[in-house]
């Protein structure tokens, strides 16, 4: 009987390690045009997350690449990543987010494919019975878009306002 209790616990104490252990996983697709590999890497105890994806296009063998990273903070998270495409031109970004009392706000910057500078904001505010959320991007100090979601609750029902504006594309 003791060593039964012996083994249980042993098995238990390794498998709280073995979860503390990054985890790793890829995968991998064959198409009728392109083929590719993504691997995903977790680390919850360090509080990391990465990706890294490579696709090939079978007519040519030219390849496209989109690499992510996060990182936990005391006091949220930052990100950033890159994406390369077949034509070789990189986009890339960074974003920081921080829990504020009463929800987050959220940071960041980019470079588009074709040299364009990016930016970005965000919130999100509990109130007494819902919340407000606002995300805005501007492209080389030119807003492109703005959304606003306010959500509250009364009486067993939800009610959701939300407000979009965008940039009219090009046509």
């Amino acid at each position: 009987m003791k060593k039964l209790i012996a083994f249980t616990l042993s098995a238990a104490f390794l498998a709280g390690i073995a979860q503390a252990e990054p985890q790793t996983r890829t995968s991998t697709f064959d198409g009728p045009k392109a083929s590719g590999t993504k691997t995903s890497v977790r680390d919850k105890e360090a509080g990391t997350f990465s990706s890294d994806k490579i696709v090939t296009r079978k007519s040519d063998g030219a390849t496209a690449t989109t690499e992510r990273d996060r990182q936990r903070t005391d006091t949220g998270f930052t990100g950033s990543g890159s994406r390369t495409g077949f034509n070789g031109k990189t986009a890339t970004y960074d974003v920081e987010r921080t829990k504020t009392d009463n929800g987050w706000t959220a940071t960041g910057s980019g470079t588009g494919p074709n040299g364009g500078e990016y930016s970005y904001t965000g919130s999100k505010t509990r109130t007494e019975n819902g919340f407000t959320a606002n995300r805005s991007a501007s492209r080389n100090s030119s807003e492109i878009y703005n959304r606003t979601d306010t959500v509250s609750r009364s009486n067993g029902n939800v009610t959701r306002d939300t407000s979009v504006t965008r940039k009219q594309r090009k046509r």
